[in-house]
């Protein structure tokens, strides 16, 4: 299997064989992301997700360092049986955690953090192979990605939006902005 690794490739359109970017059947939930060259060295993962034991077919995969700064993310290929590779830009000492946002709606995908896995930046390491077939597998928590089976509330009258910025979640209600755990964020200006 040949699998594309590419720097930045963000079509928002797909083109005339309904392909985003030439590879992949869905756009991305990062357009504004650009992979960092900061780092002059990379690492390797070769990735399959699953959720309860079956495999996820369209997701894509954040990865974020100990300061949680996003610094990959990648879909997974149909064609290329729903596997996907990620190129990790680093230094020895970084330790990543990902993400997985997959879901049929792609305005509102199921986010979820892929617990308890964590892997450490090795220069040229390689995590999980394409030959011979043996992904890195991120098991997506059995249940609901927030972690509730059921909610129950009235309607607030104070109005919130949820915002994707730099590969992270926010809440914005009544002009401050809070993460997805409920600390109160600084935002832009």
């Amino acid at each position: 299997m040949v699998f594309p690794m590419s720097m930045m490739a963000w079509d928002s359109e797909p083109d005339e064989q309904g392909l985003y970017d030439g590879v992949y059947d869905r756009p991305t939930f990062f357009p504004d992301w650009e992979q960092p060259s900061t780092w002059p060295n990379s690492m390797y993962c070769f990735c399959d997700v699953q959720k309860n034991g079956v495999r996820v077919e369209s997701y894509e995969i954040a990865v974020y360092d100990q300061n949680n700064e996003l610094r990959h993310c990648n879909r997974s290929l149909a064609e290329q049986d729903h596997y996907c590779v990620l190129t990790i830009k680093g230094e020895e000492g970084d330790i990543f955690h990902f993400q997985v946002l997959y879901g049929d709606d792609f305005a509102y995908p199921l986010v979820s953090d892929v617990q308890g896995v964590t892997v450490p930046f090795e220069t040229n390491g390689k995590v999980g192979s394409a030959d011979p077939l043996e992904p890195f597998v991120l098991n997506i928590q059995e249940g609901t990605p927030t972690g509730f089976d059921e909610v129950e509330s009235q309607k607030s009258k104070v109005e919130s939006r949820k915002m994707l910025r730099d590969g992270q979640l926010f809440i914005i209600r009544e002009g401050k902005t809070y993460s997805v755990t409920g600390a109160e964020v600084n935002s832009r200006k």
